[in-house]
């Protein structure tokens, strides 16, 4: 007999404040850790403008590691959050085990990518020897301890599946601000530390991830009734294999993101790797926004899991209205700042003129469909939340394959940099149409019907 559980309450607290309660910790603390992604570039703009380069062209890998993380937590967190609707504490256990064994053996391959990969990457990318050196140097240290990003996405959204979205905040502020301090003393050699440049970078965000992880697993023992880690070692093939065809397809899409990125910097580096360094300076702002937005949507997600398992229409329905609300209105004011004024944040950079010259338009460009990318990345996460991961996936595909990848080199044609930035607010506007013609789909297959289960179950 499954085991049974009391009622969590995203089964009863109102949804617009449950949304907001669990939402606001996620996005403040995520605000805070991706400071220190934007901390990175700021620091290592200071070394110079080819290291700059160097890690524009370093993040694609290390977006599929993040991919391969964000991927198992999307797996656990569904399967987790309809354990919990359901009230069976098996199902959650076997959720978690789950992610543990696939975040492990995923460790052991990032570890074996930093030793055979990264040069060949690097040579791929650029001819420029300084830039390839800085580049495998970034990327050895990151991905050697490559476990250490994925255990913190995994542990620290075991507590948001469980509405205890307050010490998640905990874990990522302390990584972040931690993150910001190693990037201080190790890149430039303060305190008695030697000055490791660029790769001083990459050891500051893997100890500031291993001291989240370490710190979200410990609430986790502690703090989270929900899942029994301790009860959680031994899963079966079952939970292993349905997490990854619930996970996959976001670690897919995250990694198909980092091959748009690859060839995003190859149509930059065309025209120069200025261009690069300054695509890589927008990228890093626009990420900033996206992370906020990404936790908003990632608070939501189990809201609405927990209450498709427990077929409760109606909150659901609140949660998707707020959700997309919540979100049209952090992008709308994200779209002022970056719009309004883009040369402050390039000059956070330490931007030559060059670089802002170029910037300026490209900044604007990247964000000026921000309340569209609200739609688009809302839908994704309700499709989801319903069990719709492969379907999701097309979202995504949609906008870097469809469009953006494709007009990005036909405008380059041009001989104009200022045209190719004009491929993204086209790639943005159709895959939020996509998106959200997509969840319409899957509201009225899956969510309608839960309405008319009420009527008949009251007459």
């Amino acid at each position: 007999m499954a085991a049974k559980m009391d009622e969590n309450k995203m089964g009863t607290q109102p949804v617009w404040s449950l949304l907001l309660s669990m939402a606001l910790p996620v996005v403040l603390s995520t605000a805070v850790q991706s400071l220190y992604n934007v901390a990175d570039g700021i620091f290592v703009s200071q070394i110079s403008e080819d290291a700059m380069a160097a890690i524009t062209f370093a993040n694609p890998l290390v977006t599929v590691l993040i991919a391969v993380g964000s991927g198992i937590a999307v797996g656990m967190n569904t399967m987790l959050s309809r354990g919990l609707g359901e009230k069976n504490q098996r199902k959650v256990n076997d959720a978690a085990a789950a992610a543990l064994w696939v975040m492990l053996a995923c460790g052991i391959l990032s570890f074996l990518a930093a030793a055979f990969l990264v040069t060949p990457y690097m040579a791929l990318q650029t001819d420029q020897l300084a830039i390839q050196r800085a580049g495998v140097q970034y990327l050895r240290v990151y991905l050697s301890l490559g476990i250490a990003t994925m255990a913190q996405l995994v542990f620290e959204r075991m507590l948001i599946s469980t509405g205890r979205t307050m010490y998640s905040m905990i874990s990522q502020g302390v990584g972040g601000i931690l993150n910001i301090i190693l990037d201080y003393i190790l890149i430039f050699g303060h305190f008695g530390a030697p000055a490791m440049g660029i790769a001083g970078a990459a050891v500051a965000t893997v100890v500031s991830q291993m001291t989240a992880a370490c710190i979200a697993l410990f609430l986790n023992i502690r703090k989270n009734r929900d899942v029994q880690l301790a009860s959680a070692w031994r899963p079966p093939l079952s939970a292993i294999q349905k997490l990854l065809v619930l996970g996959m397809p976001t670690a897919l899409i995250m990694s198909l993101t980092s091959l748009m990125m690859v060839n995003y910097n190859a149509v930059m580096n065309r025209f120069s790797s200025t261009a690069v360094a300054t695509f890589g300076v927008c990228c890093r702002v626009t990420g900033f926004c996206y992370a906020i937005l990404n936790a908003l949507c990632s608070a939501t997600i189990p809201i609405i899991a927990y209450n498709y398992g427990a077929k409760k229409k109606s909150r659901i329905d609140e949660a998707i209205r707020y959700g997309y609300l919540y979100a049209a209105v952090m992008m709308a004011v994200g779209t002022v700042f970056s719009v309004g004024f883009p040369q402050w944040f390039l000059r956070m950079f330490n931007a030559t003129d060059e670089m802002i010259e170029i910037g300026i338009w490209g900044m604007r460009m990247l964000t000026c469909c921000y309340v569209l990318c609200a739609v688009r990345n809302m839908s994704n996460c309700i499709l989801q939340a319903l069990g719709h991961s492969i379907t999701a996936m097309l979202i995504d595909l949609s906008r870097n394959y469809v469009v953006l990848i494709p007009v990005a080199w036909l405008l380059s044609l041009t001989g104009s940099l200022n045209m190719v930035w004009l491929s993204v607010p086209a790639a943005d506007m159709l895959s939020a149409a996509v998106g959200f013609g997509l969840m319409l789909r899957f509201y009225r297959k899956d969510i309608a019907p839960l309405g008319r289960m009420v009527t008949v179950s009251e007459a």
